[in-house]
């Protein structure tokens, strides 16, 4: 992206800003209809997805989970410009966290922690709010994007506001940062359901009727810094109105079997997906890898139902 062009967007950023919330959704049911109906975007992967994941569900059920799904995806992103406007107060009006006590109980204990955050909700607004939840130091740990002037507007919007010990993390120097922060009662927020590359050092269990790969880096750093983990569970209950659910996964790292944490984690997260099924990010490439072994019988019968009614 030029300079003029990075420019472009961020007014377009501050126009949506000082956007009503009212007038905002009128804009998504807008674009939504745009990406959906007519620009067709990833509506491929997103069916593929959601067949594969469901295989019980009609052909009409996936198609009204889609549709949800493309309207909270453009009000995620619209929302993602209101940060630039909003106030503390502002978003704490608009989420709500229902045991917050958890997560206050682990800093007495003296428990850093990593929040084990999925692609659901709006994960940007929960980023703004959690240092409001304890007395912990955060670190939101990120992937850096490849424009360096995107890149720069967002880490721009994601740490206006924060405390001084708080920290933006690149992925890469996640724990030798963490190692020099030992002194300090860390909460390090990290996305832990991306896709990893699909080598043989990924761990593979079954994800939603489907042979998925994890990354292992959190549950190692867990280990090595003795970090609890604790599942984020941020639904949509309203147009611009979020509620957060923590679930402990382990207090005690080093007391859990061998990938154990991840197991556990792929199991909220599934549990969590089917009760809300429109919240999660399903145009993501989540199962673009394959494991190499020939699949069995019932998931060749899944990709061959995928393959005639992926654009039914």
């Amino acid at each position: 992206m030029s300079r003029v062009g990075y420019r472009m967007v961020k007014a377009l950023a501050y126009g949506i800003a000082i956007t009503p919330f009212p007038l905002l959704y009128i804009q998504s049911d807008l674009y939504a209809f745009l990406l959906y109906h007519l620009l067709r975007y990833r509506r491929k992967v997103v069916r593929a997805n959601l067949l594969r994941s469901f295989p019980d569900k009609s052909i009409p059920e996936i198609r009204k989970i889609e549709k949800k799904f493309y309207k909270n995806f453009c009000d995620t992103a619209l929302e993602l410009c209101k940060l630039l406007k909003m106030t503390r107060e502002d978003l704490e009006k608009r989420v709500r966290f229902t045991n917050p006590e958890l997560i206050r109980g682990l800093y007495d204990e003296g428990k850093s922690l990593f929040y084990a955050l999925p692609h659901s909700g709006n994960w940007e607004w929960f980023g703004k709010l959690m240092h409001t939840l304890s007395d912990h130091k955060c670190v939101a740990i990120y992937k850096r994007i490849q424009n360096a002037c995107f890149e720069d507007f967002m880490l721009r919007l994601r740490t206006s506001g924060k405390e001084a010990d708080d920290q933006m993390v690149e992925s890469s120097q996640v724990f030798r940062t963490l190692v020099k922060r030992r002194n300090l009662k860390n909460a390090a927020l990290i996305v832990a359901d991306q896709s990893p590359r699909g080598i043989d050092t990924d761990y593979w269990i079954d994800f939603l009727n489907q042979d998925t790969c994890w990354f292992t880096g959190m549950e190692k750093m867990a280990r090595k810094l003795d970090y609890a983990v604790v599942f984020v569970g941020m639904k949509r209950t309203g147009r611009g109105y979020y509620e957060v659910t923590f679930e402990e996964i382990c207090r005690n790292p080093d007391q859990q079997p061998e990938n154990g944490i991840i197991e556990q984690y792929a199991r909220s997260l599934e549990h969590f997906i089917k009760t809300n099924p429109d919240n999660w990010l399903w145009s993501h490439r989540r199962w673009k890898h394959k494991r190499k072994f020939d699949l069995e019988t019932n998931n060749i019968k899944s990709n061959k139902r995928v393959c005639e009614e992926a654009m039914a």
